[in-house]
């Protein structure tokens, strides 16, 4: 068991969201916004050099090569709030941002959303190893923002005796400045440096600021993939004492309950101390992870006309852009998936990191493709809207997969953001609940890009989608391919 875990921590260290404040916030809660990194809207601020055209197999390939990276670290009458900028969140590259300002005077963070490690983050007082600036596609140089506790007047060290300070092994009296390291799975990706204590700066529905003093690390070391991905900062958000909504939640901010939700093209919210509504369907968390994460029980799962009894567990991890199952849960669903499906199979020839594909034709019929659905502990049916992918061909055609992976190495099954589309999902850790209910994440206020102030501005209205569909019953089906927010790689036809 102690193996398995360690395993699972290391497969959803690298799971981040990326998000973006905008306003929108339940009954006084923080909320953001997500946008996807291969997004139109993304790509006019950040730029999309040697990026793949979203849709195509290239931009599918890419996204589970990025999910393969992903590993958790190993460390360490409602009122709802957002940052400071708002709830509007983004998908930018595999992870989910939002603009975070911290410190006096407050300074803005691109910040990426990970619900599968715990510590929040931000470049600190680091040399060489820090990214400083991005580049539009127009050629605009823009720059981030690096945190520097010496000119926060609000900020201070925190000390080894702290009960938050988790490697006080290491110090060399109790009130050395407390060590951090976070290492991730993937080569040599790793952040290091000293915790500090800080305002962070959130906002109530109603537009009323709400600050909060909390904890997070002072990176003055980021390397491996830090040094290729513009991160401007991490913000983890499992279960833990460290962790931003708790901190939120013994601030006196929030309740110790979260939400985000996944739209279309990327876009999303996340709302801090939201518990969810009295109509939404919810499954208690299963506990049996240590660390805990959200990991849910699910009873039998059904795929098409077909229902499978059976008991295992899995976790929702934001940050994760399709689902991983183990066997034999894997070869169960995927197995009575394809033997429902009357559309020609993909030719194995044809690299896929997704075994069942299938070849769009004029005969294709949406309806008539399976659904799957899951029952949950307690009796509560969570039905995925949308289990496949649409892409291009590099023939002009298209092609549908079963967006579902075997996982072979973490022994743990994962529901990732492609099962979460279209559902606002609560993370309820006062009642240790998981909740969902139907949504359309509607964004009221656009996604905002970086800037070195703490008022960043906005990006372009959304572009329409361009058709990928010979059929338009199968439109929904192209704009499923538009909603996975993580990294997928594959190959032309």
């Amino acid at each position: 068991m102690v193996r398995s875990i360690e395993k699972l921590r290391w497969m959803l260290q690298f799971g981040f969201c990326v998000m973006s404040l905008g306003c929108a916030s339940v009954s006084g809660s923080f909320s953001f916004q997500i946008h996807h990194r291969f997004s139109d809207q993304v790509k006019t601020v950040l730029g999309s050099h040697g990026l793949p055209e979203m849709g195509t197999l290239e931009y599918y390939e890419t996204l589970v090569h990025r999910d393969r990276g992903r590993r958790l670290t190993s460390n360490n009458n409602q009122t709802t709030v957002s940052f400071a900028q708002g709830n509007s969140t983004q998908e930018i590259s595999f992870l989910h941002y939002a603009n975070v300002t911290v410190g006096t005077p407050a300074q803005w963070f691109l910040v990426a959303l990970d619900t599968g490690s715990d510590l929040f983050w931000l470049p600190c007082n680091c040399k060489s190893s820090c990214i400083r600036s991005m580049e539009t596609d127009q050629g605009e140089r823009i720059k981030l923002n690096i945190y520097d506790p010496t000119i926060s007047t609000s900020s201070s060290k925190v000390p080894c005796n702290s009960t938050l300070c988790a490697l006080r092994n290491r110090c060399v009296s109790p009130l050395s400045d407390c060590p951090y390291r976070i290492r991730y799975l993937s080569p040599g990706s790793r952040s290091t440096g000293v915790l500090v204590d800080d305002v962070i700066h959130m906002r109530t529905e109603e537009g009323e600021p709400r600050d909060a003093r909390i904890t997070f690390g002072c990176s003055e070391s980021q390397v491996g993939l830090f040094e290729k991905t513009a991160v401007n900062g991490i913000m983890g958000l499992a279960i833990a004492n460290i962790a931003v909504p708790n901190m939120l939640a013994k601030a006196g901010v929030a309740s110790n309950s979260f939400s985000m939700c996944f739209g279309l093209k990327g876009k999303g919210t996340i709302s801090f101390g939201d518990k969810g509504s009295s109509d939404q369907l919810e499954t208690p968390l299963s506990g049996t992870l240590s660390p805990p994460f959200y990991d849910v029980t699910i009873t039998e799962f059904k795929v098409g006309s077909v229902t499978v009894e059976t008991e295992f567990t899995a976790i929702f991890d934001s940050g994760t852009a399709v689902t991983w199952l183990i066997e034999p849960y894997y070869t169960a669903v995927t197995t009575n998936y394809h033997l429902q499906v009357a559309d020609r199979r993909l030719p194995a020839r044809v690299k896929s990191p997704f075994e069942f594909c299938y070849i769009i034709t004029s005969a294709t019929d949406e309806e008539k493709i399976p659904s799957i659905s899951f029952e949950m502990q307690g009796g509560a049916t969570y039905n995925v809207f949308s289990p496949v992918l649409v892409f291009d061909t590099s023939d002009g055609g298209q092609v549908y997969c079963l967006a579902v992976l075997k996982e072979v190495t973490a022994g743990f099954n994962i529901i990732g953001q492609n099962f979460m589309t279209n559902y606002r999902i609560v993370h309820d850790r006062e009642r240790m609940i998981l909740g969902w209910k139907e949504s359309d994440c509607n964004d009221k206020n656009g996604f905002t890009g970086p800037t070195a102030s703490a008022n960043p501005p906005s990006l372009p209205p959304t572009p329409s989608p361009r058709a990928r569909s010979p059929s338009t019953r199968l439109n929904p089906l192209a704009a499923s391919s538009l909603l996975i927010l993580c990294f997928f790689s594959f190959i032309c036809l």
